[in-house]
């Protein structure tokens, strides 16, 4: 395995968790090919390519493109991190300068597209 490639895997959460309505969240690993009809769940038989990175709005979009050696065919993980998701709380009492040196709590979103961007579907949040 190169060193890109290492760096690469860093980059990517090793899982999500999917909302399972009332009954709590189930924890979804990303070391697995997520296009159809493809049963690939090994690492080994996948490698990341190259990664693109930018800044939208209130979050930071992160693309990683992935390449299955099972079915031989190439996808991407979108990762999104939603910044200023809500406000931390206090745990304790605070001047007014240190509430503001708090940062505002994030939230990450994985989704799985396809080689040309088509959207496959929601992964799940990290």
């Amino acid at each position: 395995m190169s060193e890109d490639t290492k760096k690469l895997w860093y980059e990517i959460p090793s899982y999500v968790f999917v909302a399972l309505a009332r009954r709590g969240m189930e924890k979804i690993s990303l070391d697995q090919c997520f296009l159809p009809d493809c049963d690939n769940n090994s690492k080994d038989l996948l490698e990341p390519i190259k990664k693109e990175e930018y800044e939208e709005d209130d979050k930071h979009v992160k693309i990683i493109h992935m390449k299955c050696h099972r079915c031989k065919g190439t996808f991407q993980f979108k990762l999104e991190t939603l910044k200023r998701v809500a406000k931390p709380t206090k745990s304790s009492k605070k001047s007014k300068k240190d509430d503001e040196e708090q940062e505002a709590l994030t939230m990450g979103l994985a989704y799985a597209l396809d080689e040309n961007g088509k959207d496959l579907g929601h992964i799940g949040y990290f």
